[in-house]
């Protein structure tokens, strides 16, 4: 029989060695080794044992001696086909290994953990092992060398490893109880002394199952009396799967909504493209309140008619909640929801649920671009334009480009939806990429809000102080007093971005990342939003011992306590990072708010998207010039998002909203087409300067970041790097020439210790462009002079 080798993906290999590891097949694996399966392989000069994805077969090992798998993980392969072709795609274009890949496609439930344990070989010559090297030279071995010298052992026979390698989480099962005889035959069995036991009879005796749980429940019979009932054989045990998926078969079901005649001919037009059964794409660019997830579940009722599924991309785990019980209402059971709010059992079974094919509507945050669903019919992106789907995390995706591969790969309608579409998805289509349908009034006739923009330039000289201006304070009275709720928008968590000592000067600031520490008033701690750290705050500066300390650059919880102060009869909620710390607390916080338990809900970009409450007439931008002035070529494109994004919130029924943008910059350009929600105006504005900043979608930008502890490493390192580059484009891709600028600080230079810089290169983003960029990363890995000094590569991220 011919030897059988394979080609792996080898979690222990880092990017500069990546590649597919060839493996012999034992005989006795043959079978089990499919591809898509994950299989325990030895690795390295010290064969230690690494995880590994089979991704091919080949047919000659050439003159090489192969090492052999050791185990194979999968009953079946976890990865299909498809799955396999998108990792190995994202791999090219993504400078990632392809381990990082494939554990990006799989929830956390599905990775390993493995106690590895050697035991003594039955058949252990140890009198030759001590002749050989002493009576302790192993054991000195062992301390100085462990894992090498526990390996050699097994090599020669001496020891026997085990992997003892689980699944981290597994299908969790019910006990079922039936009767193991006909039910008169069972009560002959039974004391009539033992009235639970006779119950116990009864309630089974049609021949069902039941849980244990409900028939201690329903008759009162002891955990005790059913084990004795079975040792006896009266009943029989079985074990059935339990899924943790989110249970949604007691929503209320709802009948398919009556579309305007916008939507309608929108949704024409889309499902149109869907029938062509070829891979196409549409912008559907509707105001906020229009009535584009009206539009959604249409589309992917008509997908589910053609026995295809379909994938819904939220940007924020908050706004599942009022999305599931829409889509649950209409699709029933057919749904399944992914993101990190549930926990690893719950992701694990919502996984296995569609894969087989169970659930064929998928709705989640960015990783749920991943998901397994049977025949793609249509890929569904709400807010596209928001940031949320580009992964910080090594494979750095974009969820949109993603979706674009697997709706080309599967012949699939991909769905871009958004009243502020990202710049690159407009330009895509004024270009003709792909047809824009539009949504240009609000569902029901509803009107846009009246908008107030308030300066707040001069409040302090008048005396003013506090978040809340006068025009905001108004416009909250009048709502308040009409029994109406209003959403107010700060995205700054935290009581005080700043807090200082007036006599001396002194200010937190964190001792590992180059910035200040923002003021909890809950805790009564300064903390560090990039790594954690906190100190107490006692009311006393920790220099000079002053009580004179001063707060500046105030956040939700400030607002909170000042909107206490300020009406106190009001009921306030507050939605950020701090009080959605837990399970399901963004679905009870909202639930309570929509049912009309609180009048003013405050919070940071959690508030901004997809949240829709009838009652809601007013909204507040507090600090609207927040991110305008950031260093990012992004700035006012998310500056005009968050803004036209929340005061889209207000009036979304009947009551015309309103709402009140605080700014120091009234007459900016973004703030006034933000007001207007003029999108053609600010797009024509900023594509402006796009060109002549030649910035996306103009041109590509690559980034290439250095990070380590020594700070002068980090920067020689990187303008080694650059000089290699510069080289490179001189010879042999000089075809690809492009200035290089840097070495130049991040924004957040110093994060958890560890200096940042980077160089910013602007080429087209082709395959010969990604062939240098990747050739060079690879050199700079294995150049012993960067030890300490990780490096990566990004395309057309955040400056």
């Amino acid at each position: 029989m011919a030897e059988k080798i394979c080609a792996a993906a080898v979690d222990a290999a880092t990017y500069a060695i990546d590649k597919l590891y060839s493996y012999r097949v034992p005989d006795e694996l043959r079978e089990q080794v499919q591809i898509g399966t994950r299989v325990l392989v030895p690795f390295g000069f010290g064969n230690k044992r690494a995880e590994a994805v089979v991704l091919a077969f080949r047919e000659d090992a050439g003159e090489f001696k192969l090492k052999p798998i050791v185990e194979v993980l999968d009953e079946t392969p976890i990865l299909t086909a498809e799955q396999l072709r998108l990792a190995a795609w994202m791999r090219e274009r993504l400078y990632c290994t392809y381990f990082d890949c494939v554990h990006a496609m799989l929830p956390a439930g599905l990775w390993f953990k493995r106690n590895e344990t050697y035991t003594l070989a039955p058949d252990a010559d140890l009198t030759a092992l001590r002749e050989r090297d002493g009576e302790d030279g192993q054991v000195l071995a062992l301390f100085e060398q462990p894992g090498q010298t526990l390996d050699a052992l097994a090599g020669e026979g001496i020891l026997v490893y085990h992997s003892n390698t689980v699944q981290k989480t597994g299908d969790k099962t019910e006990k079922m109880l039936r009767l193991a005889m006909e039910a008169s035959e069972a009560m002959s069995h039974i004391s009539r002394r033992s009235p639970a036991r006779m119950d116990v009879v009864s309630l089974l005796s049609d021949g069902g199952a039941m849980s244990q749980k409900e028939i201690v429940y329903m008759t009162g019979v002891s955990d005790a009396a059913l084990r004795d009932m079975t040792k006896k054989g009266i009943l029989r045990a079985e074990y059935e799967e339990v899924l943790r998926a989110p249970d949604f078969s007691e929503v209320p079901r709802a009948a398919a909504p009556v579309l305007s005649a916008a939507q309608q001919q929108a949704y024409d037009g889309m499902a149109a493209l869907m029938d062509e059964n070829a891979p196409r794409a549409a912008l559907l660019f509707g105001v906020t309140g229009s009535g584009k997830t009206q539009v959604y579940l249409q589309l992917i009722a008509h997908a589910l008619e053609q026995g295809k599924s379909a994938i819904v991309l939220v940007p924020e785990i908050g706004l599942t909640p009022q999305l599931l019980r829409q889509f649950a209402a209409r699709f029933g059971e057919e749904v399944a929801v992914l993101h990190s709010a549930l926990s690893a059992g719950e992701r694990y079974d919502s996984f296995k649920k569609i894969k087989t094919g169970r659930a064929r509507v998928v709705i989640g945050t960015r990783s749920a671009v991943f998901a397994p669903a049977k025949n793609l019919g249509v890929i569904i992106i709400d807010e596209e334009q928001d940031a949320a789907y580009r992964s910080e995390q090594s494979p750095r995706y974009h969820a949109r480009d993603v979706a674009k591969y697997r709706a080309a790969q599967t012949d699939a309608l991909l769905v871009l939806g958004s009243a502020t579409p990202s710049v690159e998805t407009y330009y895509g289509a004024k270009q003709g990429k792909y047809p824009v349908f539009t949504l240009t009034e609000r569902f029901l006739g509803a009107g846009l809000p009246e908008v107030i923009i308030s300066d707040m330039r001069g409040l302090a000289r008048e005396g003013r102080s506090g978040i809340i201006g006068p025009d905001l304070e108004r416009e909250l009275i009048s709502t308040l007093e009409k029994g109406k709720q209003a959403i107010l928008f700060l995205n700054r968590r935290g009581n005080s971005r700043v807090i200082g000592c007036g006599v001396c000067g002194w200010v937190p600031e964190c001792p590992s990342c180059s910035t200040t520490m923002t003021y909890h008033s809950v805790s009564g701690r300064a903390m560090c939003h990039y790594c954690g750290a906190s100190i107490k705050i006692t009311g006393k500066c920790p220099q000079c011992g002053s009580t004179s300390l001063f707060t500046e650059t105030p956040g939700t919880q400030k607002l909170e306590e000042e909107l206490h102060e300020r009406f106190p009869s009001a009921r306030v909620l507050r939605m950020d990072a701090d009080t959605m710390n837990t399970k399901g607390a963004h679905e009870r916080l909202l639930t309570r708010f929509g049912k009309g338990e609180a009048d003013i809900l405050i919070g940071t970009q959690m508030v901004t998207k997809g949240l829709d409450f009838e009652n809601v007439t007013l909204v507040g931008v507090l600090d609207a010039d927040q991110s305008l002035y950031a260093q990012d070529y992004r700035a006012h494109e998310r500056t005009f998002s968050l803004i036209t994004q929340v005061v889209g919130r207000a009036g979304r029924r009947f009551d015309t909203g309103r709402a009140v943008i605080q700014t120091y910059s009234p007459l900016h350009p973004v703030i006034l087409t933000a007001a207007r929600q003029d999108y053609e105006a600010f797009y024509e504005s900023e594509m402006q300067t796009r060109e002549a900043l030649r910035c996306p979608p103009v041109c590509d930008i690559t980034m290439i970041t250095a990070v380590g502890e020594l700070e002068q490493q980090v920067l020689s390192s990187l303008l080694a790097l650059k000089t290699r580059l510069q080289s490179l484009m001189e010879g042999q891709f000089a075809d690809v020439k492009a200035p290089v600028l840097g070495p130049a600080a991040a924004q957040m230079v110093k994060v958890m210790g560890r200096y940042r810089y980077h160089i910013t290169i602007r080429a087209k983003d082709c395959a010969r462009w990604r062939r240098l960029i990747s050739g060079v990363l690879r050199e700079f890995m294995q150049d012993g002079k960067n030890r300490g000094v990780t490096v990566f590569a990004d395309s057309n991220n955040e400056m």
